[in-house]
């Protein structure tokens, strides 16, 4: 079963509850064996989140290459739902990057990205609280 919850919070609170929640084991009755021996699982938390990037708009290719190959990125773009917070957000989709720049490497391992949108700055001041 999959279970997904919003939730938000002072990040300190928020990672002692999924510590909490990660702590949690559960009977797992679907197992063959379940009436010879007793099974649990530990309940899995699979953060969803989203992120707002701030960067120059000249280094997009630099941050696109840390974080996706244009493979994965163009061909799971808009099969994760992603075209409805994108007009949420008022962005445009991402479009390729030049693979041809060098990496920045990350740690990234058991991590999914995907490309969700992209909006330009804007040199309103009264936006100026935007870009802090």
């Amino acid at each position: 079963m999959h279970l997904y919850v919003l939730a938000r919070g002072i990040k300190h609170d928020f990672d002692r509850m999924i510590n909490d929640l990660q702590a949690q084991y559960l009977p797992y009755k679907s197992h063959p064996n379940y009436k010879k021996n007793k099974m649990v699982v530990q309940l899995s938390v699979r953060p969803v989140q989203l992120f707002e990037l701030v960067f120059p708009r000249e280094e997009l290719d630099t941050v696109q290459g840390m974080l996706w190959d244009n493979n994965l990125a163009m061909n799971t773009r808009d099969k994760m739902g992603t075209a409805m917070v994108r007009k949420m957000l008022g962005a445009k989709k991402v479009p390729k990057f030049d693979e041809s720049i060098p990496r920045r490497l990350i740690y990234r391992h058991n991590v999914a990205c995907y490309p969700v949108g992209i909006k330009e700055d804007t040199n309103d001041p009264e936006d100026e609280h935007e870009n802090l």
